[in-house]
C-alpha cells in the first residue's frame, strides 16, 4: 500500500511542478487555460494538483481578477524570486 501511495504522490507533486512550470512560460493564465494545457499534455487532471501547485509555490500568486464570458476567473502569475513585491 505504501508504494502506490508514494507513487501517486510523486506523480501529483510532478504534475504540480509541471503546472508551475507551465506557468511561468505562459503566464499569466487562469484556471481554465492550465486545464486545456493538461489536457494538451495527456495530464491527469486533479483539483487537489492544480490548488497545491497554485497556493503552496511561493512562485506563484494570483495577479487578478478577469471576466471570460460573464464569469469571474483568476489570474495566476509567475513571480521570479520571493523578493518581489
Amino acid at each position: 500500500m505504501t508504494r502506490v501511495f508514494s507513487r501517486d504522490r510523486r506523480r501529483n507533486l510532478q504534475d504540480a511542478d509541471w503546472i508551475v512550470g507551465w506557468i511561468r512560460v505562459h503566464g499569466p493564465a487562469t484556471i481554465r487555460e492550465i486545464v486545456a494545457a493538461m489536457k494538451e499534455e495527456n495530464r491527469d487532471i486533479k483539483a487537489h494538483t492544480i490548488k497545491r501547485a497554485l497556493t503552496k509555490s511561493q512562485f506563484v500568486f494570483k495577479s487578478d481578477e478577469i471576466n471570460v464570458d460573464g464569469e469571474r476567473h483568476s489570474l495566476y502569475k509567475f513571480k521570479e524570486t520571493i523578493f518581489d513585491d
